[in-house]
């Protein structure tokens, strides 16, 4: 089932889980373990990322395949244009469609490591939208892409990120997943923008949930995200006791996703980090207050 119609057909709101791949055997012997906890929280799909320069794509078609063959649970594989030119990039598209995956995530992807900005190489894609119309045009395949209620951090401003997030919408994407956020009003008002621009396919929030105040510091400074007061203030109050940040980060993450279902979001993406354990509280709370099924 492609992204267009799970999010056509859901009756109450879409819940789906990103993994990544990891680098080494013992790092997929981990996540194969963890995946069956996260099967049975009942996401409708799951992505699996796509590693830095592409070093990890041929794990990212096999555990996609995995998901979607031994769980029975939808999946989509990331796909960036990182040094990749077109026919790379095609023959990545066969290997997925005889998995029998149909959705992608089509992303830029970030500059490699000692490049100051992004290069296409030869015969290959500058921007997100180039790779999606490209994806549009073989056809087989729904397509999501990354939104930024905070701007992404290469955008002089919101302005001219929106029109971006226009264009990849245009040239055939039928989702968009956006970015950590830890202040629903950022989700809000990028969400009113994007409606304004006549862009109506389902708006994804994207939600990390915190297991520490170190990850959060890191993984937000990366993305440009904004650490609200009140979060900082509990986060400082944890203190040292990984439990206690955990803890709030879990809380945090339930009062989020509450204040986005009781809004009437068509779904919530979770950047889940290859672990259950936080996932599996966060859940719980959202079904003991009656907003997930």
């Amino acid at each position: 089932m492609r992204f267009s119609e799970i999010y056509s057909a859901a009756d109450s709101p879409v819940i789906s889980f990103e993994v990544f791949p990891p680098k080494s055997a013992r790092g997929m012997d981990s996540l194969r373990e963890v995946l069956p906890n996260l099967v049975a929280l009942g996401p409708r799909f799951m992505t699996v990322t796509y590693g830095a320069m592409g070093t990890t794509r041929i794990r990212t078609v096999e555990i996609a395949a995995m998901i979607h063959n031994e769980f029975e649970l939808e999946c989509a594989c990331h796909l960036t244009c990182v040094g990749a030119h077109s026919d790379q990039i095609d023959a990545q598209l066969d290997h997925i469609r005889r998995h029998g995956i149909e959705n992608i995530v089509a992303l830029r992807g970030d500059p490699p490591r000692g490049q100051d900005s992004f290069q296409a190489v030869k015969g290959g894609f500058s921007y997100a939208n180039e790779l999606v119309e490209h994806i549009r045009s073989r056809g087989g395949f729904d397509i999501a892409v990354g939104g930024y209620p905070e701007k992404h951090v290469e955008a002089p401003d919101m302005e001219t990120d929106l029109a971006n997030l226009a264009r990849k919408v245009e040239s055939g994407a039928d989702v968009v997943i956006t970015q950590l956020f830890y202040d629903n009003e950022c989700f809000f008002r990028f969400l009113e923008e994007v409606r304004k621009r006549g862009l109506t396919c389902p708006v994804i929030p994207g939600l990390l949930p915190i297991h520490s105040q170190a990850q959060v510091e890191k993984i937000a400074g990366l993305c440009g995200a904004e650490i609200p007061a009140e979060l900082q203030r509990r986060l400082e109050a944890a203190g040292d006791d990984s439990e206690a940040a955990a803890e709030v980060g879990v809380d945090w993450c339930i009062e989020q996703c509450s204040g986005l279902l009781e809004a009437g979001v068509e779904g919530i993406h979770y950047y889940v980090l290859n672990k259950a354990g936080v996932m599996e509280k966060v859940i719980a709370g959202l079904r003991s207050r009656e907003l997930l099924i």
